[in-house]
């Protein structure tokens, strides 16, 4: 066919139109291309031309879209069949022959057919062929899959069924479907599947990890929507990123870019219907072929379309349509493919959920409008019905009306913008709506000038938003589409009615807000620059209320409260303040009204809550003042902690570290403390660590149970063999002079309680650099004598260690707290009071150490994570226990006994081994308890006999005050029932004794029982009855409280508690008496010597042992053994009495 253009080149509008303003710049894409239509065709008139010829760019842009689907389409018939081919394909080039002149004339350039295969170079022999992918193609309603890739053979349909299916796609919904046509001539088999069927498998494909080899750039995608104005981000754009993971799936890495693509549109349809910018549409199906149509019949069907789409994300989407996405309909271009996509999911999600509605069933034949009106509402699932022509097709086209300020993509978005206020404190709402050049034009100028369809669309736009807005259609303002608003109406906006908008499609640009509630803290700032001598020292304070970091005086927090939305701007950012926040500030500043003046340590105590802030927030400081540097200081110490400080033999865990350079801090303010680390994680190596790096002039004093004093000495050997130690304890101490010249010669000297209150006298004589309490405990009861004594030694810094600062009470925190710090937390009944006011006396006790933690406590536990992360799975603790006058009274006989009875028996060998083994047993009975070896004993007693028992109960003590439970295994069946007895009733909670004796059905109820229970629990089990075949993982902790020669032994009963389903660390104490039989036994479990040795001389057996022989082997060590005074023991029940 010959082309009909009746415009050639010479004949365009030339010279000073071009320069003219561009006439297509407000009009749409199918405008400009019915113009260049009409042009192309021959058809278009002289003032068509002129606007085509204002704006080249765009002209050329369409004409490039028309010839590129032009191309697909010629492409598409040559390769069909039949007589009717030739001319078909005439009439297609012939077409295009048209687009390519029109092209000519509007660029002056020709239009290169071959354009697009510039750049690419012919496949050579050697370049491999791309991988097979899975394609999807989109046609109307149904998304059609095929897998093929550049230079390979395409896949069958069962391959392309393997793959769907692969990917977790409903094998069920697929079927066959004709070949997808593809470059060179090759067809690729596929299936396609009703994109109801499979939508949220589609959906679902955009979440998972994706790359494409042959993606040189990533989509950039433009949101659906933003909230620019409040704290939270809409992370829709997140999770449907084309980023590159650097490992994937191999089933995500088969992927195609149609298939990722169509599952970005199902994830962007999803989310347009989950926000509800959804609109029915009710479409005519099917005319009658009868013009007259005398029975006025027409079929209908709803369907759903989009709404408020941005232009932006369907541009976005429309630059990015891989060219497989239409390879099965190549007709429509990009933007009428991805309207199409968008439109069909939408359609196929609210139809699916609408037939799952109960409605009332529709009149059978609809005739009038109201039963139209109720069959339409009856059928929104999309099922076809047929009705009044002329009624139904007046129903569709008022819907069409009413939905379209929202279907059709708006060019003309206004713009909703809210000034901050004025000095008046009057917020200014404008509308304003996108011009030309980039410019903005009030809504007022918008709407009676520029293009019809500019006008047309924004007064569509404007009435919609006034209903969303009503102060629009206030009067008195300067001119439409501006209106000031209250603080009220500002906030509303703000934070209801913007996100709403933007919803609604349009852009809102509002003050950053903040939607989290400023809770109100009091500032107290020292206003003399002088005041960081001392915490004793007074000085000049001022108090103001502080939100975020807006600062608030009195009369300004009256000012507010007086508003019906209080708003103030922090950070940058505008925040509305709660009345009662007000209220509650306004009350506290009043009530420190007259508190002008206060020392340091006052100073300290409103910072640290212990005065009672008033206000929810608590209390910070400002200024220069000697509480807020001592705050500043505290808050640094966590700064590269040193795990392994001068002079400590080891290397410390982190937190351990952190501990020292908090003691370096007390060191520094002159302050002392108390570090609460839970049983197990290392309170002694820290503080040695401490003295170790700064010994200090005057030596340090450690005061310590009698039970402890043996590990501070090995600890203290071990971890700082540079130091000097003195332990300072028993009947065989020295005093006076002798004293006083030993302890100047030590860096460190380790008493006990008892000792300490005895020696007070001379001990508070002397200059200590520190003075620490081991098992602070102890002077929980601020009024006892050992509390009270303890007070008088003199200290450059005083700490208290303890695992559990809280046992019964705050009362015992401020005990402690005083001791450390005399003076500095206030009164006791203060102290309790304020930190007393958080709920139940649990939740006293955290809020109080967490107020003092890292200044005046340095606490951490073992079900923090971060420390739960860095302890091994199990801890063993060895305790060095001491033996009471009269342990080692029984002892000494028992061996004197021996001594007789073998020497009496010298020429019967076997009856010599006999008397030694049962001696042995005999002491390591003694060691753990008179009653344990003397069972007719007249006195019953348990308390204060046994220095093991003691230990024991401290061990107790404090796992109970964590709410932790533990297993104590003995090797003797009876003591354990008596040691069961006697813990119950010491503690008040059941304690029962698991042993051999037991029924089967009994020890399995007691097993169950424990591991059943909740919070502080203990059970006594024998050690060979219950240290095999039991799973008792409740228990974090196990005592071991005698010893036994086979490690296995003592291992077995350890991992009752150490074995699979065990969520804690586990601490397992060993109790040993130094210097007697016990010690003997650890080291066979050690593997330090064997059995044999222990009593034995080399190539000697029990027969040839003499007197003296019997005595080194089992006889006590007085060098090794700890005794317990009997002044300490009782001191020790004396202070349990106190307690």
């Amino acid at each position: 066919m010959q082309s009909l253009s009746a415009t050639t080149e010479t004949e365009l509008p030339t010279g000073t139109n071009a320069r003219l303003p561009s006439r297509l710049v407000d009009r749409s894409w199918q405008e400009i291309a019915a113009l260049a239509r009409l042009e192309a065709d021959g058809e278009a008139d002289k003032h068509t031309t002129t606007d085509l010829a204002t704006d080249r760019l765009r002209w050329r842009n369409v004409l490039i879209d028309m010839i590129e689907a032009s191309e697909d389409r010629l492409h598409s018939v040559r390769r069909l069949k039949g007589p009717q081919r030739n001319q078909i394909i005439v009439d297609f080039e012939s077409e295009l022959n048209l687009l390519t002149a029109a092209y000519r004339r509007a660029t002056g350039q020709p239009y290169d057919l071959e354009d697009e295969q510039e750049g690419v170079e012919a496949r050579s022999p050697d370049t491999p062929p791309e991988s097979t992918v899975l394609q999807l193609s989109w046609t109307s309603g149904r998304v059609i899959a095929w897998a093929a890739g550049a230079y390979n053979q395409p896949e069958t349909t069962e391959q392309v069924m393997d793959r769907l299916v692969q990917t977790g796609a409903p094998a069920s919904a697929w079927e066959d479907h004709r070949n997808v046509s593809l470059p060179g001539g090759v067809t690729a088999s596929a299936v396609s599947a009703e994109v109801t069927d499979i939508l949220g498998w589609l959906a679902a494909l955009s979440t998972q990890p994706w790359t494409d080899p042959s993606l040189s750039v990533a989509i950039e995608e433009a949101p659906l929507e933003q909230h620019d104005h409040t704290d939270s981000e809409d992370d829709f754009e997140a999770n449907n990123s084309l980023e590159t993971p650097s490992t994937l799936p191999v089933e995500q890495a088969e992927l195609g870019a149609s298939a990722r693509w169509l599952s970005l549109v199902a994830a962007s349809a999803v989310e347009l219907v989950a926000q509800g910018r959804i609109v029915p549409k009710l479409q005519r199906i099917r005319k009658r072929r009868n013009k007259r149509n005398r029975n006025n019949r027409g079929e209908f069907i709803v369907q759903w379309m989009p709404g408020i789409i941005s232009k932006d994300r369907l541009e976005a989407f429309a630059a990015s349509l891989p060219g497989a996405v239409s390879a099965a309909d190549p007709g429509p271009d990009a933007r009428a493919v991805v309207q199409s996509a968008l439109m069909g999911m939408v359609n196929a999600i609210v139809t699916s959920a609408a037939r799952r509605l109960e409605v009332p069933a529709p009149p059978p034949e609809p005739r009038t409008k109201a039963e139209v009106a109720e069959t339409f509402l009856a059928n929104l699932g999309g099922k076809p019905f047929v009705a009044a022509a002329d009624h139904g097709s007046d129903l569709a086209r008022r819907l069409e009306q009413w939905a379209r300020p929202v279907t059709a993509v708006a060019k003309y978005a206004l713009i909703v913008q809210l000034d901050e206020p004025d000095d008046s404190g009057a917020w200014q709402l404008k509308v304003l709506s996108p011009g030309p050049e980039n410019t903005l034009d009030p809504v007022e100028v918008a709407m009676v000038s520029g293009s019809n369809t500019r006008r047309t669309e924004v007064k569509g736009q404007y009435t919609r938003l006034e209903r969303l807005v009503p102060a629009l259609l206030r009067p008195g303002g300067r001119r439409r589409g501006e209106v000031l608003l209250d603080q009220d109406e500002a906030w509303d906006l703000m934070s209801v009615t913007g996100p709403a908008l933007e919803s609604a499609g349009f852009e809102v640009r509002v003050p950053a807000l903040s939607r989290r509630r400023q809770v109100a803290q009091l500032r107290l700032t020292a206003e003399d620059n002088d005041s960081i001598v001392g915490a004793q020292h007074l000085t000049a304070v001022s108090w103001s209320a502080v939100f975020g970091d807006v600062e608030l005086t009195s009369s300004e927090i009256q000012k507010l409260a007086l508003q019906a939305r209080p708003l103030v701007q922090s950070r940058g950012r505008w925040v509305a303040l709660d009345h009662a926040d007000l209220a509650e500030a306004a009350a506290a500043l009043s009530e420190r009204s007259d508190t002008t003046r206060l020392t340091g340590a006052e100073m300290l105590r409103h910072a640290l809550g212990l005065e009672g802030g008033g206000v929810s927030g608590g209390v910070t400081l400002a200024g220069a003042s000697w509480a807020g540097d001592l705050l500043r200081a505290a808050g640094d110490v966590r700064d590269e902690p040193d795990t392994r400080p001068p002079g400590f033999s080891g290397e410390l865990r982190s937190y351990q570290a952190e501990a020292v350079g908090w003691l370096k801090f007390l060191d520094d303010a002159g302050l002392g403390g108390c570090l609460a680390l839970d049983m197990g994680l290392g309170k002694t190596p820290t503080i040695l660590a401490r003295i170790s790096t700064s010994p200090g002039s005057a030596p340090a004093l450690v005061v310590a149970p009698p039970a402890v004093v043996g590990n501070w000495a090995s600890e203290a050997n071990r971890f700082t063999p540079n130091l000097s130690v003195l332990v300072h304890h028993g009947p065989s101490r020295v005093n006076g002079p002798e004293l006083r010249s030993r302890i100047r010669k030590s860096d460190l000297v380790i008493t006990t309680y008892g000792t300490a209150v005895r020696d007070i006298d001379e001990l508070s004589d002397l200059d200590w650099d520190r003075v620490v309490l081991d098992e602070a405990q102890v002077i929980k009861n601020h009024r006892s004598a050992t509390a009270k004594e303890l007070r008088k030694l003199p200290a450059r810094s005083r700490l208290a260690l303890t695992g559990t600062p809280i046992e019964n009470g705050l009362g015992d925190l401020w005990a402690i707290m005083d001791f450390c710090n005399p003076g500095l937390v206030g009164g006791r009944t203060a102290f309790i009071d304020q930190l007393g006011q958080i709920g139940d006396s649990a939740g006293a006790a955290e809020s109080a150490l967490h107020a003092l933690n890292g200044v005046l406590v340095f606490r951490r536990t073992k079900l923090e994570p971060i420390i739960a992360a860095e302890l091994p799975d199990r801890i063993d603790e060895l305790a060095h226990c001491t033996m009471t006058p009269e342990q080692i009274g029984l002892y000494q006989a028992v061996l004197d006994k021996l001594v007789r009875d073998t020497a009496q028996s010298e020429q019967n060998i076997k009856q010599q081994k006999g008397l030694v083994l049962a001696a042995i047993t005999a002491l390591k009975q003694i060691c753990n308890h008179p009653l344990n070896y003397d069972k007719n004993d007249d006195d019953v007693s348990l308390e204060g006999r046994s220095g093991k028992l003691t230990r024991l109960n401290e061990i107790i003590d404090s796992v109970f005050a964590s709410g932790e439970r533990i297993l104590i295994f003995t090797h003797f069946a009876t003591w354990g029932e008596r040691l069961s007895t006697y813990l119950t009733q010491r503690t008040g909670i059941d304690i029962d004794c698991y042993h051999g004796g037991l029924a089967r059905g009994k020890r399995d109820r007691l097993v169950e029982t424990f591991q059943n229970g909740t919070g502080p629990g203990a059970m006594v089990l024998s050690l060979k009855a219950g240290g095999t075949g039991l799973n008792l993982t409740a228990a974090s902790h196990v005592v071991l409280y005698d010893r036994w020669w086979n490690p296995a032994v003592e291992d077995q009963a350890r991992d009752r508690v150490w074995r699979i389903g065990q969520t804690k660390t586990v601490i397992c104490h060993r109790l040993v008496c130094p210097g007697t039989v016990d010690e003997r036994v650890e080291e066979v479990v050690q593997g330090k010597r064997r059995i044999a040795d222990m009593v034995l001389p080399k190539s000697s057996s029990l027969g040839d042992l003499n007197a003296d022989q019997l005595r080194a082997a089992l006889g006590i060590n007085e060098n090794q053994l700890l005794t317990a005074d009997p002044d300490d023991i009782l001191e020790d029940l004396a202070m349990r009495t106190d307690a």
